[in-house]
């Protein structure tokens, strides 16, 4: 009498381990799909699970940076005592060492496509950063445009990108005041949430 339950116990199993192994392929693929799939946008993270770094170079790589806006511009070089800016005078209160050793670390979790009509505030950008090492070559260049509508993100484009990122807004704020771009600033088109930005959880 116990028997008949045991064994339609124990053929219920391979059913069971098939099942299994069957969701796991699926959410494989699915994980595997493309950005196309997901309505446009993509999510960029890294092993434990943080939003991926936009640029692979140490902070001690960089040897110049330079922060151009509509009203001029300013480059800043790092030399035995420090880093000196040119014009003289120009960005006072710009720390170019804390800003370099936190821009190498720049991570955005968020890609959106651009929409036809939309400027994002990046035509033209409101800054252009670019960084370079010691032999002129480039470590980072980036335009920076609006703040997004949730005032916490700003819009970006990097150069090999047809897409707008979004990057946390302090990211960018010490090199914007820097260039006298420090009051905040919105799209020039309504500040619409875009149906295919995503936030990551």
């Amino acid at each position: 009498m116990v028997e008949a339950p045991v064994k339609a116990a124990r053929a219920a199993w391979p059913a069971l381990l098939a099942a299994g192994i069957a969701l796991s392929a699926w959410q494989w693929h699915e994980s595997a799909e493309s950005p196309a799939g997901h309505g446009g946008h993509t999510h960029l993270h890294d092993d434990s699970g943080k939003p991926a770094r936009l640029y692979d170079w140490d902070a001690d790589s960089a040897a110049q940076v330079t922060l151009a806006a509509p009203a001029g511009s300013v480059s800043l070089t790092r030399g035995p005592q420090g880093w000196t800016a040119s014009p003289t005078g120009a960005a006072q209160g710009f720390d170019a060492a804390d800003f370099v050793a936190l821009f190498s670390q720049a991570r955005s979790d968020r890609i959106l496509t651009a929409e036809a009509g939309e400027t994002y505030g990046l035509a033209p950008p409101q800054l252009r950063i670019a960084v370079r090492d010691s032999a002129g070559a480039a470590l980072a260049l980036m335009d920076v445009g609006a703040l997004a509508p949730d005032g916490l993100g700003r819009y970006v484009r990097l150069p090999d990108e047809a897409q707008i990122r979004i990057i946390p807004d302090y990211q960018t704020r010490a090199p914007l005041a820097a260039v006298g771009q420090d009051a905040p600033q919105s799209p020039s088109t309504p500040p619409l949430v875009k149906p295919a930005l995503h936030k990551d959880k």
